[in-house]
């Protein structure tokens, strides 16, 4: 039966921490604004400071060292979760350390305790594979590289470790793994999140053994043993006092919509002329692609924005440099914002487009989770209404359409997106409620595909429908054209 062993809420704090002792200064890690356009859509605490945590609270009993650290990263930690760490004893040299949020497993450490009667097996440098480049001793750098698998095919990396001592942050550690076997883990954080896969890098798991100190301690080798394009995942082999092999995964960049020139084909040059729209959420995805294709035809837009500014005006300097059409922003924080306070022109609009949507795929372990439904509930349907009520209000002498995208998932039903296909399902109905009563406000609901966009990123390339083919008659048919 697993003892708990203890709890931890990861802070900004501790993600400042961990990036100055490993280097690894990742997006992922660092940007909140960055990461939410990443498949976790949070920032994303460094595996290894999770495992070297779970090792801070373990308590085998007895005093050791041990002969090999395996781990399974399951899934992300994000900053301000509480990770709960427990640990299960299996034969009398084993044991499993196990980090869990919210009864999810996250992180899954498997250890062999060191036969103190044995001489530790002889460690160092990896002998170097045939047609493999010459060792190449990196320098570390403050931005992660993006370079493509073939890149890191066929070289062979050094990396020496960094001058600190991390007894005092990690002392049960220390006493396990050593000083150049704990300065050897956290610089697997560097190897993955900074070299290989670099930019666009998910830890996958590592398995190493420890072994006698080698005459260069300090230096740490590495070379890509493998990369299986299937499933974008690369197999990297370590040698030094660790050595063994740690596997990480090249998740896909955040995902591109057409650019204006692009769309220049597909929408007449007036065909949106005489036209305003607000498009709430308008910053990136769906939100971003409905804007160009209002500018495309001559619309002006208003492109709102919660956290993604620097995401607007870029969409905003494009309209303006490629387009006749006027275009601006506005912050427009649905979960904070009182509408008649954010500063847009109501009485002008011609069309809303509610793009706006906290992050959809969720990890969990429960089949139904009532606070995020409630979650998805208030976001899409609750802040819908406060939107139609705000209008009904105003001074507005017309009625503005309203676009709610929906879903297939209401039909299809994803494993894990019960809440989000029901809160989905829930806006559609209140969508008719709203028809069948307000004067100022008509809202339109279609069910869209799985298109291309950030919330439906994934490490395995699953199809998807084309963007433009499928909002570019809803946005001729909500503004009539």
């Amino acid at each position: 039966m697993a003892l708990k062993l203890g709890d931890k809420v990861f802070s900004t704090e501790d993600q400042l921490f961990f990036a100055r002792i490993s280097r690894d200064v990742n997006p992922m890690h660092m940007d909140p604004v960055a990461a939410r356009r990443l498949i976790t859509g949070r920032q994303v605490v460094h595996g290894i400071h999770v495992l070297l945590t779970a090792l801070e609270h373990w308590r085998p009993g007895s005093a050791g060292s041990v002969a090999s650290v395996s781990c399974n990263f399951n899934n992300p930690v994000s900053v301000g979760e509480k990770v709960v760490f427990s640990q299960q004893q299996g034969p009398a040299d084993q044991w499993t350390l196990d980090a869990t949020a919210d009864g999810l497993l996250c992180a899954r450490i498997s250890l062999v305790m060191a036969d103190p009667s044995l001489t530790p097996p002889p460690t160092g440098q990896q002998d170097c594979p045939p047609g493999t480049d010459p060792v190449l001793v990196l320098e570390t750098w403050d931005q992660a590289l993006d370079q493509p698998p073939e890149h890191h095919q066929g070289k062979r990396y050094a990396l020496r470790l960094g001058p600190g001592d991390f007894r005092a942050s990690f002392p049960h550690s220390y006493a396990l793994l050593g000083a150049e076997g704990l300065a050897s883990m956290v610089a697997y954080s560097y190897i993955v999140g900074m070299v290989c896969p670099g930019l666009h890098s998910v830890f996958s798991s590592l398995h190493v053994h420890v072994g006698a100190v080698p005459p260069d301690a300090r230096l740490l080798s590495f070379d890509v043993h493998k990369y299986d394009v299937r499933f974008r995942l690369f197999d990297i082999r370590v040698g030094g006092v660790l050595q063994g092999e740690i596997k990480a995964f090249l998740r896909p960049p955040p995902q591109s919509q057409p650019s204006l020139k692009e769309l220049s084909g597909r929408v007449l040059p007036a065909e949106f002329a005489r036209t305003r729209s607000l498009v709430i959420g308008g910053s990136r995805g769906l939100g971003e692609l409905t804007a160009k294709i209002l500018a495309a035809g001559g619309g002006d837009v208003v492109v709102s924005f919660a956290s993604g500014q620097a995401d607007a005006l870029a969409i905003v300097h494009e309209i303006e440099g490629s387009t006749l059409a006027r275009a601006e922003t506005v912050h427009l924080d649905l979960a904070t914002a009182e509408f008649a306070s954010a500063g847009i022109e109501w009485d002008s609009l011609d069309a809303i487009f509610f793009f706006a949507t906290p992050r959809i795929f969720r990890k969990k372990a429960a089949l139904f989770d009532g606070a995020l439904f409630r979650e998805f509930c208030e976001f899409y349907a609750a802040r819908l209404y406060a939107l139609c009520e705000f209008l009904e209000s105003s001074q507005a002498d017309h009625k503005v359409k309203i676009y709610v995208p929906s879903t297939v998932y209401i039909e299809e039903r994803p494993k894990g997106m019960a809440e989000y296909a029901m809160a989905k399902a829930a806006t559609e109905l209140l969508a008719l409620e709203i028809n069948r009563n307000f004067k100022k406000s008509e809202v339109v609901c279609t069910r869209l595909p799985r298109l291309s966009t950030d919330q439906t990123s994934s490490i395995l390339t699953l199809p998807t429908g084309s963007n433009v083919d499928v909002l570019l008659p809803v946005v001729r048919s909500i503004l009539g054209r």
